[in-house]
């Protein structure tokens, strides 16, 4: 059996330790004595997980879990001031179909591999919060896949408010964590097709499924919400 990757132990142990945004990884020694690997293989992993924004490391303050706070100008600070998981997903379905178009015309034959096996671990998954680890990983993953700086920071600064409790696009029955999944997996292989307006469709596709979700959630919300004051 072929040796499990490191990036694959990390995210791994993040799950199963249930780690959270914004708690704090064990020291490179401690985490690569725990994974058995070098400390230069865990570095190597590392760097990837926060070039993808899942991760963030402070000079004397040690690794933490999710996004880097973001210092806030007055247009930033509109992703989360007043927003809701609609209005999360409506902003993705305005950017994640383009950006997937152009990821499938500049993705390498790794990039594509990732996806690939991301996808399938993303479908394994057995409760929301290893999902939410896989999910934004998935979406990570296309935006380096773009090779754009900007699309990347853009994609990180939205991955950071997805993460925030009052916005998480919780994913609680088996159901719709499988239909998602396979929603995924219909985005690499139109991207492994080089199908670039395939891919846009089925990105498409599956944000209209989140958004579809999230308006039905608010308005059960709502409902109950009026109930209570009757």
């Amino acid at each position: 059996m072929p040796e499990t990757p490191v990036l694959d132990r990390v995210v791994d142990y993040i799950a199963k330790h249930q780690l959270r945004d914004g708690d704090l990884l064990p020291a490179e020694r401690k985490l690569a004595e725990d994974l058995s690997v070098s400390r230069r293989e865990l570095r190597g992993a590392l760097a990837t997980l926060e070039a993808a924004g899942r991760i963030w490391r402070g000079v004397g303050r040690g690794t933490y879990l999710g996004a880097r706070p973001l210092k806030f100008s007055p247009t930033l600070s509109g992703l989360s001031m007043g927003t809701s998981p609609t209005d999360v997903a409506e902003m993705r379905l305005m950017i994640e179909p383009a950006l997937v178009a152009l990821a499938t015309m500049k993705a390498s034959p790794s990039d594509l591999e990732e996806l690939d096996k991301v996808a399938r671990k993303n479908a394994a998954t057995k409760d929301d919060y290893e999902w939410q680890q896989w999910d934004h990983r998935f979406h990570s993953l296309l935006a380096q896949a773009t090779r754009n700086p900007a699309i990347i920071a853009l994609l990180e600064a939205i991955n950071g408010v997805r993460v925030k409790p009052a916005l998480r696009e919780k994913t609680v029955d088996q159901e719709t964590r499988r239909h998602f999944a396979e929603q995924h997996q219909a985005i690499v292989s139109a991207m492994a097709a080089r199908d670039s307006e395939l891919a846009e469709r089925k990105m498409r596709e599956h944000l209209l499924s989140v958004q579809t979700r999230m308006a039905a959630r608010e308005k059960q919300v709502q409902r109950v919400e009026s109930l209570q004051q009757v």
